[in-house]
């Protein structure tokens, strides 16, 4: 991605997952933690993208890149938030 013209510093991918990781706060602190099953399948969708990518398969783009980031970031956010939320609450 680019802005102003200029490349961004950090990858599409990276973009997403740091966005997933922002939603994943806020749906910590409005207490809609989803199950442990939802964030593993989350995390899946970014593994299987890259896979495809590395094993040239398909061409990822980066809106699919940022896509399969946000996927995972969240997956990997929300993994984050219900153990600290499981070790507060027990």
């Amino acid at each position: 991605f680019f802005i102003r013209g200029k490349p961004m510093p950090f990858c599409a991918r990276c973009l997403g997952a740091s966005i997933g990781h922002i939603i994943a706060l806020f749906l910590f602190i409005f207490n809609k933690l989803p199950s442990y099953i939802l964030c593993l399948f989350l995390i899946i969708i970014i593994f299987v993208d890259w896979s495809l990518q590395y094993f040239h398969i398909l061409e990822s783009t980066n809106v699919r890149r940022l896509i399969t980031g946000i996927s995972g970031g969240l997956g990997i956010g929300l993994l984050f938030w219900i153990t600290i939320n499981y070790a507060l609450f027990i």
